[in-house]
């Protein structure tokens, strides 16, 4: 073998071989969870008839079953809809036979039901290569920014950043950030559950990362990568479309990297033809079901209302003008936002309060519950225990981001990129509730920035220029210290009897009424910040009768009546 054809594998093995690793080692420890789960009562977590996991599972079944079109279109209806009228008084407030919400992940799961293959390890399995992939991408993204910088040296705010070919910090950089990113704890965690927030937690880390990739290897981009990026805008929108910004401006900053305007002009184009082939397949659908072409679902009209109407705390709580609102808006999104915003016309800093509180809890460490709590999980599931905390990544992320900008590090279109990353799950957060799961989505970009910094602290120490390093250590641990110790605004309990009356009647049902019983032990010793905790203590003292019926789990979460803690068969109790 010549000389050329050893350095082309050399550099071949530097470009690869990080991303390989991320992927591999995200898979071992992504599998170990995995494992943890499937081993647990907790994996049926899905039969709870409260949560949207229960409503996609539900849905996939209605199409599987035949109604591919979904006409007349599947609706949830859990216990707090019933104070606002029945089913039927619901359907009112929606468009009629719109999508009830992005309808990419509840047809996926319908195809994992025509394959006959089950269905929630068949979910979890896929959505664990998929973070392995996204994991494997952002390696990638950020070997290849550093790189650049260390082959050629950029000028950023007048200080010059000159960088050996033989530093090993682009490489350490990428597996920085794609470690960080695939071993983030509360992405984990939500990977466990059927909803699509880990899926586009994932496809926005592609669309972050592949114009970042594009054109690394000494040659341009081609068309095929343009349409295929393009494509996975279109069905990342057709998952949640509030990733559509993200995909326009990643195709936009894809077509830069073409070597001239006829070039950039067809990629754009190729780009927005693969954007447009799902978007098109939604609007056939919605014109064969009477529905307005491009209408995306008909939830984002009940999150406004419910995270921004008069009387919201930021909390998952209902507040008292919302079902005025929905009743007036009917189902119009844009009616809304407009009803909203005129119930706060006498008080439009109590509006401009509650996003303060909601933008501060993003920055915080607490992880907010609604369908699943991370903090119960966690605690039972010792895979979660040793992953990284949002802690962990929002100070070293943030100040790296910061100081790849700084240092021009990233081109200004791939900085427009990496904001609307950023963007996008913020206000997701801000226009309804700072969920965990809706914040698991800025785990790319700062991951990302992680990178960045080890890359710039790893060259700057090398070149015997601590200071920098220092300044940047000291911002990190202060911005990480804030994130974990600072008191939220919004109430941040970290028990909910909701989840121990769902992990008990689970856990009786698995492994016997004594391990059932313990969780509700435990609850009663360790669930004292519980705001409603009156309530826990009723619920828990239901539950030890025997009963059951409260617990708005599906039958076979259920033990029968002769496995149940405090409930024989003939009713006398034990």
């Amino acid at each position: 073998m010549d000389r050329a054809a050893r350095s082309r594998n050399a550099d071949r093995l530097r470009r690869w071989g990080g991303p390989a690793v991320v992927f591999l080692v995200v898979l071992a420890v992504r599998f170990a969870a995995f494992r943890a789960l499937e081993a647990s009562a907790l994996s049926a977590w899905h039969l709870w008839t409260e949560t949207d996991e229960w409503g996609y599972v539900d849905w996939s079944a209605r199409l599987a079953a035949g109604n591919w079109l979904d006409v007349p279109a599947w609706r949830s209806y859990f216990s707090w809809q019933e104070p606002y009228g029945s089913p039927e008084a619901w359907e009112t407030l929606y468009r009629k036979n719109a999508y009830f919400a992005g309808p990419l992940y509840p047809y996926a799961l319908a195809l994992i039901r025509v394959a006959d293959l089950p269905l929630l390890a068949s979910v979890r399995l896929l959505q664990l290569l998929l973070a392995c992939t996204a994991a494997a991408a952002v390696a990638a993204a950020a070997q290849a920014v550093t790189r650049r910088v260390s082959s050629k040296g950029r000028e950023g705010a007048g200080v010059a950043v000159k960088l050996a070919e033989a530093s090993f910090g682009p490489e350490l950089a990428g597996l920085v950030a794609g470690l960080l990113y695939g071993l983030y704890g509360p992405l984990v965690f939500h990977d466990g559950f059927a909803y699509r927030d880990g899926p586009v937690a994932h496809v926005s880390a592609l669309l972050l990362a592949g114009p970042l990739i594009a054109g690394s290897r000494n040659r341009p981009p081609s068309a095929r990568d343009a349409f295929l990026l393009g494509l996975l805008g279109g069905l990342a929108a057709l998952l949640k479309q509030t990733t559509l910004p993200l995909a326009v401006v990643s195709v936009f900053i894809l077509s830069k990297k073409f070597p001239d305007s006829v070039f950039r002009r067809r990629a754009l184009a190729v780009s927005l033809l693969g954007l447009a082939i799902p978007l098109l397949a939604l609007a056939a659908r919605n014109l064969a079901a009477g529905v307005p072409p491009l209408t995306f679902d008909t939830r984002q009209a009940i999150g406004l209302a419910w995270g921004n109407a008069r009387g919201a705390d930021g909390t998952t709580a209902l507040p008292p003008t919302m079902k005025a609102v929905l009743d007036e808006a009917k189902g119009s999104t844009s009616k809304t936002a407009r009803l909203v915003l005129a119930g706060w016309a006498d008080a439009p800093l109590g509006l401009l309060a509650l996003w303060g509180k909601k933008a501060v809890t993003f920055f915080l460490s607490y992880e907010v519950p609604d369908n699943s709590n991370w903090y119960f999980f966690r605690d039972r599931l010792a895979p979660l225990k040793v992953l990284p905390v949002f802690p962990c990544i929002v100070g070293v992320g943030t100040v790296g981001l910061l100081a790849a900008f700084s240092r021009g590090v990233l081109r200004k279109e791939e900085e427009l990129l990496v904001l609307v990353a950023m963007a996008s799950p913020l206000a997701a957060c801000l226009l309804v509730q700072t969920t965990s799961r809706y914040r698991i989505g800025v785990a790319a970009p700062l991951a990302l920035g992680a990178g960045m910094l080890v890359f710039l602290s790893f060259e700057e120490w090398r070149a015997r220029r601590r200071a920098p390093v220092i300044r940047w250590g000291l911002a990190a641990m202060v911005l990480g210290g804030l994130s974990a110790y600072l008191p939220s605004p919004i109430p941040t309990p970290h028990h909910r009897w909701a989840d121990t009356i769902v992990g008990a009647t689970l856990t009786e049902a698995r492994a016997g009424p004594e391990a059932g019983e313990r969780e509700i032990r435990r609850y009663l010793e360790e669930g004292r910040d519980d705001p409603q905790k009156e309530d826990g203590k009723k619920g828990t003292d239901v539950w030890l009768t025997g009963r059951r019926d409260f617990t708005r789990l599906a039958p076979g979460g259920i033990a029968p009546p002769s496995r149940r803690y405090g409930a024989a068969a003939d009713g006398t109790g034990r």
